[in-house]
Order: C-alpha cells, then sequence, then structure tokens
C-alpha cells in the first residue's frame, strides 16, 4: 500500500507542475539541451525552508526564484547556500499552492555570486500534517493576494 500511496503522490505532484508550466509564461531559451525529461524555463518567486527531523523548520525560510521545473524537479537560483539535504518549497505566484518536499541534490556557485540549487521533488506535503504550515500557508495567501 506504501508504493501505490507513493505513486499517487508522484502522479498529484507531475501534475501540479504541468499546470504550473501551462500557465505561466516562458522564459527565452539560451541554449538547447539533451535531457531525459522536458524542461520549462520559467522564473517564479519560491519561499524554501530546510526539512529537518521535526519538519520544515519555518523560521529559517529564505526567499529564491526558479530557474526551469521539470515533472519531477526544479532548478533554483538563491543568494545564499543552502545546507540541508532535505526542503520544503512553496512557488509564490499560484493561487493554487501547493508545499513541495524535495531533496537537494546539488548546490553550486553560479556568476554574480548566487547559487543553483538543483531539487528533486518528492511529494505534495498537506498542511495539516504539520499545524506550523497551516500558519505558513496564511502568510502565503496573504502574498499571492498582493
Amino acid at each position: 500500500m506504501v508504493i501505490a500511496n507513493s505513486q499517487v503522490q508522484k502522479i498529484e505532484l507531475q501534475n501540479y507542475l504541468e499546470r504550473l508550466a501551462d500557465v505561466t509564461e516562458p522564459q527565452p531559451a539560451n541554449i538547447v539541451e539533451l535531457r531525459i525529461e522536458e524542461r520549462h524555463s520559467r522564473t517564479l518567486p519560491t519561499l524554501v525552508t530546510p526539512w529537518g527531523e521535526n519538519g520544515p523548520a519555518i523560521d529559517q525560510a529564505m526567499f529564491v526564484v526558479t530557474k526551469n521545473l521539470s515533472a519531477t524537479g526544479v532548478s533554483l537560483i538563491s543568494q545564499t547556500t543552502v545546507e540541508t539535504d532535505n526542503l520544503l518549497m512553496v512557488l509564490l505566484n499560484q493561487s493554487e499552492f501547493r508545499f513541495l518536499k524535495g531533496l537537494v541534490r546539488y548546490c553550486r556557485p553560479i556568476e554574480g555570486g548566487f547559487m543553483q540549487v538543483g531539487v528533486e521533488l518528492e511529494r505534495i506535503v498537506d498542511p495539516c500534517e504539520f499545524p506550523k504550515l497551516q500558519q505558513l500557508a496564511q502568510l502565503i495567501a496573504r502574498l499571492n493576494r498582493s
């Protein structure tokens, strides 16, 4: 049953990312890449927070932007090094926002002193799993309205 639940979660996550790519404007592609999964070049404001043993560490949240999205992951641009193996992220420009849990696959410096962070997304997290996410959801809803 765990495998089936995991597969349902992955499909739900992929459907959300596809809807997001469909409703946002693409950025011009400068480089043609040969990849197994198609990348959608999108610059979206995003809130990320480390995910520890007790779930998300809301007090350590920071803002980043996306570089691109795929069916299973996202590339982020950050002003600082992301020093965690697991994180929670929320794409902030959508009225249909979701809490997405992911694994940090790499964090490397790029031009201008920024960091590029590759995240493999695992699942959508229900805010009911962690009460502090319900408070964060209220804040995000206010941010999305402005």
